[in-house]
């Protein structure tokens, strides 16, 4: 049975679509294919990206601070740092870490360029990010401490009424602030390679996962058997019985052999 009717395209929802989170933050590569990642090394180049998710030219957004935190459990409140203020990179990451403006990459996505870095307590961070939502185009903040030179980043707010709290579209429903986390971990290279044995306790899952099992790497080498130290034991058992009883069997078997021949002799000598 065939049912035809309109492309999903065409079909529209009853009311309104309210959307409690409409802005939706994510770390991704800084170079190729910018694809989404989870972990990154040191130092690397990344792209922090944010996209609203209601689909409609009536929004714009801008964001409007940023902080980046320790993912550890034993996290301090000393190891936070600040990102984003009022729309601009501070002065604090500007001349490293984030050393340019957010830029729009579309009319739905802005993209900040971003320096993998970390706390010493943990190898995982979590970034904040704090977002209003503006009805009709957002517009830029002027950086005047980037690099020496005056910028403009697109993340300052077209005024509005503080009373607002709520932006109605034919489409959708959105609060006008909004709040996006995520997180990565970061590898530093010359720390793994420093790192004691005792230490691997504290890798991260993601790293644990990558790695391959001790015995899967020895019984790839040619003639090689890799076997648990019971089932050693077990073996080697098993042999010395097997050899004691071979050892027995033996005994009896010349025991035997001698006695007959010296019945055999005494016989010889002793006729009836």
């Amino acid at each position: 049975m065939t049912v035809t009717g309109p492309e999903a395209s065409l079909i529209q929802p009853r009311g309104k679509i309210e959307l409690g989170n409409p802005v939706l933050m994510q770390m991704n590569s800084g170079s190729g294919d910018h694809s989404p990642i989870i972990q990154a090394k040191l130092g690397d180049i990344l792209e922090l990206r944010w996209e609203i998710m209601a689909m409609d030219e009536e929004l714009d957004f801008f964001v409007k601070d940023c902080f980046a935190e320790s993912g550890g459990n034993g996290a301090s409140q000393d190891e936070k740092l600040q990102l984003i203020e009022a729309g601009c990179p501070t002065p604090a990451v500007s001349q490293k870490l984030i050393p340019g403006p957010i830029e729009v990459q579309s009319s739905a996505v802005k993209v900040a360029h971003l320096q993998a870095f970390r706390f010493d307590s943990s190898s995982t961070v979590r970034i904040t990010c704090h977002l209003e939502i503006c009805k009709g185009d957002c517009q830029p903040a002027t950086c005047d401490h980037l690099n020496g030179d005056v910028k403009k980043s697109w993340g300052r707010k077209k005024r509005e009424d503080n009373s607002i709290t709520q932006f109605e579209t034919k489409r959708y429903k959105v609060p006008r602030f909004a709040q996006a986390t995520t997180s990565l971990v970061i590898i530093d290279p010359l720390q793994q390679v420093n790192e004691p044995a005792s230490m691997l306790s504290r890798s991260s899952p993601i790293d644990l996962l990558q790695e391959h099992p001790l015995t899967e790497v020895i019984a790839e080498r040619t003639g090689l058997m890799c076997m648990k130290k019971l089932t050693i034991g077990v073996v080697f058992g098993l042999l010395f019985v097997v050899t004691v009883i071979q050892l027995l069997v033996v005994a009896q078997y010349v025991f035997q052999k001698l006695f007959q021949s010296n019945k055999v002799g005494t016989e010889a000598n002793y006729p009836y």
